[in-house]
């Protein structure tokens, strides 16, 4: 009887269960109206490791805590700020009293007021952030303006919108200009002709035609040996990147160049399609055309073009030398009043032979620059690029801004591909029984991985500074 009572108070406390919940509470929490969440959302305004701000109905911010987190002792009030400031998701134009506090011995408690607006601004700092996503994007300040006029009804001055996107403009180019860029060590090259400020200016720029990553694209006055090396040097990052070889068009303007110390190992390859396009000039003005005429090689000296596109387009280097051989004789039987245009033409093939031929000898080269002429097109997609920017560092900011859209959004992609390749590697040390000839190239990933996770880094702590919505 004694041990029956014993359990009898020692028994759980018996509750009827009335709601689903209680009876099996591994349920998942009820979701909120996402209307009821936003509102909650704003109504803590600033919620961090500091102090948390809140509002009253009157629009008076103030801080919740009601003693110091450093040392302890009880917060007075000081007084208070009237603020106006813009607020985000399309919340208008309000008037704040910011209700000051300070502490006794640690003096004026200044907490983060981010939430609401920056400081020495009225805007909410999400404004500036979509402001250089869109130029980003193409956009120009006074497109951008309307953005923001029909999306939120605010307006918002030219002025204002082009020092937000100035503010970027510094640490974005120091940021290019000092962060490496993953590359297989083969660029396309290439200038683009602008007017700016009434005066012709060039941009040059490069792309890895493996890779697809841009390693620098840069304004110029001149268009020269002096500005080719200044930028294939800038791209090289010091030492680390190298250059193995460059595929361009035809220009001449960067002379004696690759006959220099630090330039003399660079594997050149001329765009066939460049050079089909100066020999149909040439065989045009033979038949009797002019040569920026756009009409089609008479019927007649197709054949003719046609002999000259086969060297071009020679499958190996002895199909080449016989195709050379074939046009020289073939000219050497020919009579015309324009017969020089193809004597040039066939001294112009015998030089660039070995330019026009390189990609035989090496997968890793393209036949044409036409990745680097679509690339051309992301940045003249801005409006006034071309031929309305006003000063050379205008047009330099749109080159940056677009150079980080592109190389950001590379990043994720080649690391998935990178860590596929790795995979691939693990594999087959595995099947191969951990031989050491495999096992060894471990290091390789190790360090690359190592540099990915550097470069890509710079790349995200600039977009979480500056672009990044909060």
């Amino acid at each position: 009887m004694l041990i029956s009572k014993i359990r009898e108070k020692l028994a759980p406390i018996k509750i009827e269960q009335y709601t689903l919940n209680k009876f099996f509470p591994n349920l998942p929490e009820p979701k909120n109206h996402s209307l009821l969440a936003e509102v909650k959302r704003r109504k803590a305004l600033s919620i961090d490791k500091g102090y948390t701000l809140r509002m009253k109905g009157n629009g008076t911010i103030y801080i919740k805590e009601t003693h110091c987190l450093t040392c302890g002792s009880r917060l007075v009030k000081n007084g208070h700020n009237d603020r106006i400031a813009i607020l985000d998701n399309g919340l208008g134009r309000h008037e704040f009293h910011i209700q000051r506090k300070r502490c006794p011995r640690c003096g004026e408690i200044k907490p983060d007021y981010s939430k609401i607006a920056p400081k020495y601004g009225n805007y909410h700092e999400n404004y500036t952030r979509r402001t250089r996503q869109h130029y980003m994007e193409g956009l120009m300040p006074s497109q951008i303006q309307r953005v923001f006029k029909i999306d939120f009804g605010i307006q918002i001055s030219l002025t204002t919108l082009v020092n937000w996107i100035n503010k970027v403009a510094r640490p974005l180019r120091k940021m290019l200009k000092e962060t490496p860029v993953p590359s297989s060590g083969y660029w396309g090259y290439d200038e683009i002709h602008l007017r700016i400020s009434k005066e012709r200016m060039y941009a040059i720029d490069t792309v890895d035609i493996n890779t697809q990553f841009v390693p620098v694209a840069k304004i110029s006055e001149h268009m020269g040996r002096n500005e080719g090396r200044e930028v294939l040097m800038e791209g090289r990052r010091g030492k680390n990147l190298w250059i193995n070889g460059l595929m361009k068009d035809c220009t001449t303007n960067l002379g004696g160049l690759f006959r220099t110390r630090s330039f003399k190992h660079i594997i050149q390859q001329n765009c066939l399609t460049h050079v089909k396009w100066i020999v149909s000039k040439h065989v045009k003005a033979f038949a009797g055309l002019s040569k920026q005429s756009r009409k089609p090689v008479p019927k007649k000296w197709r054949w003719l073009l046609k002999r000259f596109y086969d060297l071009i387009d020679s499958k190996d280097e002895a199909d080449a030398y016989i195709k050379l051989e074939i046009i020289r004789r073939t000219v050497e039987r020919l009579k015309g009043k324009k017969i020089k245009e193809l004597h040039t033409a066939l001294k112009q093939l015998e030089s660039w032979l070995p330019k026009i031929i390189a990609h035989q000898r090496n997968p890793f080269i393209t036949t044409t620059n036409n990745l680097l002429e679509g690339f051309h097109k992301k940045y003249t997609y801005y409006p006034s690029f071309k031929r309305s920017m006003m000063t050379p560092e205008g047009a330099q900011r749109v080159l940056d801004y677009r150079v980080f859209r592109h190389n950001f959004g590379k990043f994720p992609e080649f690391i998935d591909d990178f860590n596929e390749t790795y995979e691939n590697y693990q594999l087959l040390v595995r099947e191969t029984h951990y031989h050491p000839s495999i096992r060894g190239h471990g290091m390789y990933f190790k360090h690359e991985r190592i540099k990915l996770d550097k470069w890509y880094g710079n790349y995200k702590r600039l977009w979480r500074q500056y672009f990044a919505k909060i």
